[in-house]
């Protein structure tokens, strides 16, 4: 389970990286998320808790909120609209690869003190529900952007509780309340998987296209 933990936020950035089109060749700003998630994962591993982990009830689920589930994903995803609000004129790395990126040194650090308990919540839930939430809210942001009326705002609403629904799943998953827990992280992966798959589909057609007029061009 730690190996999960510990490669699954890297091996969804390059899988979300590689689903890019077009490429972006500068990377611009992945410095700046490796370098703010080394100094979380500096921070995490000196102060691993910033709530008192409780024994059930509102403690526990903001000890999720802060210390396991939405807070790492959330400072990255806020500094990287800083840096967009800020920087209007620069072109960054998509949010969801600067999330990813910035994650990588704080799910080594966590997953290195989850292994003690050796608890598949922290070490597989946790991981996959960061990767949700890195890549479902800026999918559905830029949806709410899109859209107008009605739709933008289910789109917002949606970007907004999903760290909330995150949250639930770890703490029903916690408390054995499994149903609650089933249905909350569905929600909190049906972004990310939507994007994820309906990307990759995208993906595959390019390339089909991209093979057949090579063909073509190398036909006489």
């Amino acid at each position: 389970m730690i190996l999960f933990s510990m490669l699954w936020i890297p091996a969804l950035y390059l899988f979300v990286e590689a689903l890019q089109q077009p490429k972006d060749r500068e990377k611009k700003g992945m410095i700046l998320a490796i370098f703010g998630g080394t100094v979380m994962g500096i921070l995490a591993f000196f102060f691993p808790q910033l709530v008192p982990e409780g024994s059930f009830g509102i403690i526990q689920w903001i000890h999720g909120f802060i210390d396991v589930i939405a807070l790492p994903v959330l400072i990255p995803l806020c500094f990287r609209y800083l840096l967009q609000i800020r920087y209007k004129h620069q072109i960054y790395i998509e949010i969801n690869q600067f999330i990813l990126i910035w994650l990588i040194p704080m799910a080594l650090v966590k997953s290195i003190q989850w292994n003690i308990y050796k608890d598949g919540i922290l070490l597989v839930l946790t991981p996959g529900l960061w990767g949700a939430l890195s890549i479902g809210i800026p999918w559905l942001l830029e949806k709410a952007e899109e859209e107008i009326g009605f739709f933008s705002f289910f789109f917002y609403a949606m970007a907004y509780v999903l760290p909330l629904f995150a949250t639930t799943a770890y703490w029903a998953w916690f408390l054995k309340l499994y149903l609650v827990a089933v249905l909350a992280a569905i929600v909190s992966f049906l972004p990310g998987v939507w994007y994820l798959v309906t990307n990759y589909w995208r993906f595959v057609q390019q390339r089909g296209l991209d093979h057949s007029l090579g063909n073509h061009n190398d036909s006489p």
